[in-house]
């Protein structure tokens, strides 16, 4: 009996110090014992259950801290294990005084004695409503992340299907580039010696017209030259022509005159009409004679002479000096 009280005792002093100790953690805790009568509650775990005073709480079932579907799924299941395993910690639903449900985690050990016999169960609750809040957040953050990612990562390969599409398209673009730049180059070359070749039959042109031009220019002024010979040969002839015309005329005058004269002397002593004809005829043909008064004195001194030399001193001379 000794024993009995002095253990009771012990048990009491450490419920004490467990009890100040309790009331000084932020963690909310219940004692209860196996019939699930409250033995024990802080202030922690009065105020998560929306419960002013801890002293209202001691003697109630803990079912006051839970409906019904919750003591059948969760509370129950999980005090046995406790009684099984003497402790057991995981998530267990609560409800608050207003009757609004909120999640907690659970710390439940089997408190026993120095005979190792089961005393009472001892129970340590977090509230993580915020914590569940956040992993829900955290939760449809990663689904919208993941969201966003897959979307991103069609995006990426869409955005990569066509870079790929680009790139062909780019080498494609720069293999017929490459050829045309090849192209380009063969015409450059064969347009630099057509140049080459231009240039040199340019520059032959060139002095083929230099030459040209030297022989036109020489050419010119030997037809400037004939030019002004055959404009001072035309002007020479034409006053010889001039002359000649004026010496035709003279001539033409003076054999008219001489056959008026011929006449005149004829019509005293006969003179036979060949005879004057042939001393006419040689007259006639000395028109473009240089000495036409010479050769006309001469032909008519000789044919007078031989028909009427009588007249060859006297009339002829005279006739011939006026004609002349």
């Amino acid at each position: 009996m000794d024993y009995i009280i002095a253990t009771h005792k012990q048990i009491e002093q450490t419920v004490r110090y467990l009890t100040v100790i309790a009331e000084q953690t932020r963690e909310a805790i219940i004692v209860a014992d196996f019939g699930g009568a409250i033995q024990f509650v802080n202030t922690a775990w009065a105020t998560m259950h929306g419960y002013e005073n801890c002293q209202e709480l001691i003697g109630k079932q803990i079912n006051v801290f839970h409906n019904k579907e919750q003591m059948k799924t969760d509370v129950i299941p999980f005090i046995e294990e406790v009684k099984h395993r003497g402790r057991l910690a995981g998530p267990v639903e609560h409800v608050r005084r207003n009757g609004s449900p909120f999640p907690t985690e659970m710390l439940m050990v089997l408190l026993r004695d120095q005979m190792g016999k089961a005393l009472w169960l001892i129970g340590f609750a977090t509230d993580i409503t915020e914590q569940e809040r956040t992993e829900e957040e955290l939760r449809r953050y990663r689904c919208h992340m993941e969201e966003l990612i897959k979307q991103r990562t069609e995006e990426l390969e869409a955005a990569n299907s066509r870079l790929q599409s680009q790139v062909t398209e780019h080498e494609q673009a720069g293999q017929k580039l490459r050829q045309q730049t090849a192209e380009l180059s063969a015409a450059n070359e064969r347009l630099r010696e057509q140049i080459f070749e231009s240039e040199r039959v340019k520059d032959e042109l060139e002095e083929h017209r230099d030459k040209l031009e030297q022989r036109l220019k020489q050419q010119s002024d030997e037809l400037t030259s004939v030019e002004a010979q055959l404009q001072d040969e035309t002007a020479k002839r034409k006053k010889e022509g001039e002359y000649s015309k004026q010496q035709s005329d003279a001539i033409k005058a003076a054999c008219e005159r001489l056959r008026t004269r011929i006449g005149e002397l004829s019509a005293h002593s006969h003179i036979a009409k060949t005879d004057v004809c042939k001393t006419i005829a040689p007259l006639e043909k000395a028109v473009s004679l240089s000495n036409d008064e010479e050769i006309l004195e001469h032909v008519f001194r000789e044919n007078v002479a031989l028909q009427k030399p009588e007249l060859v001193n006297a009339a002829v001379n005279k006739s011939i000096s006026k004609v002349i």
